[in-house]
């Protein structure tokens, strides 16, 4: 019973501190100073440019999400994290003049499968940040699919290192994103990182939760 008590106290802890660590997160932007100085650099930029423009607002949708989703506790549709994938890669392509060769592909299957926030999109953004994505005879990989018995989705990526990267770069980003892995699904799931001079190849298989299972 000693054991059982003391293995819920530290649940207990670390839940504390992962609340902590993003209310912390949280209390370094305000929300309401950030979205309206976007909205007033899209105005200006309309008449200058539609590229610009439109780059304002992905930007504005992908600093939303990141701010509303932020709430650890909660699930969210897994339609919504992958909207913002797609707007992560696509202001990354902006910014490198559409160069950047990735191979994605998601299968359009998930209406109502539920996740924990911020996962998937962490995982993404640090192809983009750490990986070489310029090669367009090796290009990095975010391909997104079910399992056949439809219990499970996978996520795969797969990217070549950029020859000034640190290899101690990835360790914080994962780490949280394996604490988080614990706490939301437990031993339910299965992350394998095959991290080398090279290349840095991911694949994380996680549970499906559909909406309805959260009100029934």
């Amino acid at each position: 019973m000693k054991v059982i008590k003391r293995e819920k106290n530290m649940a207990m802890i670390e839940k504390g501190k992962i609340e902590a660590e993003y209310a912390f997160l949280r209390a370094q932007i305000n929300p309401h100073f950030l979205f309206n100085t976007l909205s007033l650099f899209y105005a200006k930029s309309l008449p200058l440019s539609e590229e610009l423009s439109d780059g304002i607002v992905t930007l504005s949708q992908i600093m939303r999400y990141s701010l509303e989703k932020n709430e650890h506790s909660k699930m969210v549709l897994l339609s919504d994290e992958l909207e913002h994938v797609n707007n992560v890669i696509k202001i990354n392509q902006m910014r490198f003049s559409n160069q950047l060769q990735i191979d994605l592909k998601i299968e359009d299957t998930f209406p109502s499968i539920q996740i924990v926030p911020l996962i998937i999109i962490t995982i993404v953004e640090n192809v983009l940040k750490h990986g070489d994505c310029t090669l367009a005879k090796d290009p990095a990989v975010i391909h997104l699919f079910n399992s056949e018995d439809g219990y499970f989705i996978h996520l795969y990526t797969y990217n070549r290192k950029k020859k000034t990267l640190i290899k101690s770069v990835n360790g914080i980003g994962m780490e949280n994103i394996k604490k988080r892995l614990d706490y939301h699904y437990g031993d339910n799931y299965e992350l394998i990182v095959d991290n080398n001079d090279d290349f840095y190849m991911l694949k994380l298989k996680l549970p499906v939760f559909h909406q309805a299972d959260f009100y029934s």
